[in-house]
């Protein structure tokens, strides 16, 4: 039996994008000072373009990025190109257009292809599955989940619930195709957003992927991020201490480069850094006092832990 619920759990295993890039101003997409992350948008990295800003796309960027919000212009360059992943969205919002470019400039996404010239004007919307007039209106501020006792727990986090539907949970594992779990619906009030949480009682018998499908009352749905539960996660998180008033030491399960987010107890992203330091101290003072999960995601593992801030 599935069912929705709360919980607070210590050990949460946890899908972090690389980073979230606004345009600074109006610039190139190549350019690395047109980003507020500091990079060119590569893997998995969510890009907003805000109004009255033009970014330009003048070369064959291959990283698939994740979700492209546009307020502002998208401007192509003849044979400029975009690759997108599968679980991508680009919205484009009332006021916001994609112009320019010839034939051989285009929006890649696995399994569709939109070439130029463009002309597109907001609301409308891009993805692997199709495009159309007007967008999903939703934003998925988070999208993470835990285990306990060989179970899933998801948690996501909406905002701007305006005409949706439901959210169907989806799973599989390396050797099998997609399938349904069960059909959430929208439960947040008129324009607003929702914390939902969804336990598979499932038991793991070994590494599954996790997605939602968001489906608005029109029959237009969008995928979510994939989220990658390994059943074989070797070594755990160490904080210290766990009550902590400025700052606290951290000690990662393995070396490596490691993306670290601090997420509040409604999923809001609220501090984040990069490490390549096993041991290191990270200062927390400026967060309000509450309970926080700290978040580490090392190549394919995703792993956190619970603190509380005094």
């Amino acid at each position: 039996m599935k069912k929705i619920t709360c919980a607070a759990l210590l050990l949460i295993s946890i899908y972090a994008k690389a980073a979230s890039c606004s345009a600074n101003g109006t610039g190139d997409w190549e350019t690395p000072g047109t980003w507020t992350c500091g990079h060119v948008p590569g893997t998995g990295d969510d890009v907003t373009i805000g109004a009255g800003i033009t970014v330009t796309v003048n070369a064959n960027n291959l990283a698939d990025i994740g979700n492209l919000f546009i307020f502002g212009t998208l401007q192509f360059t003849n044979g400029s190109k975009l690759n997108l992943a599968a679980t991508s969205v680009v919205d484009v919002y009332s006021g916001g257009s994609i112009t320019g470019g010839n034939g051989g400039a285009k929006l890649v996404f696995p399994d569709a292809s939109y070439a130029g010239p463009f002309s597109t004007t907001g609301p409308f919307f891009f993805t692997n599955s199709g495009s159309g007039s007007g967008i999903l209106p939703l934003t998925l501020v988070s999208f993470y989940s835990s285990q306990q006792n060989q179970e899933v727990i998801l948690y996501w986090r909406t905002e701007n619930e305006e005409n949706i539907n439901s959210f169907e949970i989806e799973s599989k594992d390396e050797n099998s195709d997609w399938q349904a779990l069960e059909m959430i619906p929208s439960m947040a009030t008129k324009e607003g957003g929702y914390s939902y949480t969804f336990i598979d009682h499932t038991k793991m018998t070994g590494d599954r992927y996790y997605r939602l499908k968001i489906i608005d009352r029109d029959g237009k749905y969008v995928y979510s991020k994939v989220l990658f539960i390994t059943s074989g996660q070797t070594g755990t998180i160490s904080i210290t201490p766990t009550l902590v008033y400025s700052s606290m030491n951290v000690t990662l399960p393995a070396s490596g480069p490691a993306q670290i987010s601090i997420y509040n107890t409604s999923g809001q992203l609220v501090k984040t850094l990069i490490t390549g330091n096993e041991v290191f101290n990270i200062d927390v003072s400026g967060l309000h006092r509450g309970a926080y999960f700290l978040s580490v995601s090392q190549g394919k593992n995703f792993q956190s832990a619970k603190f509380f801030k005094q």
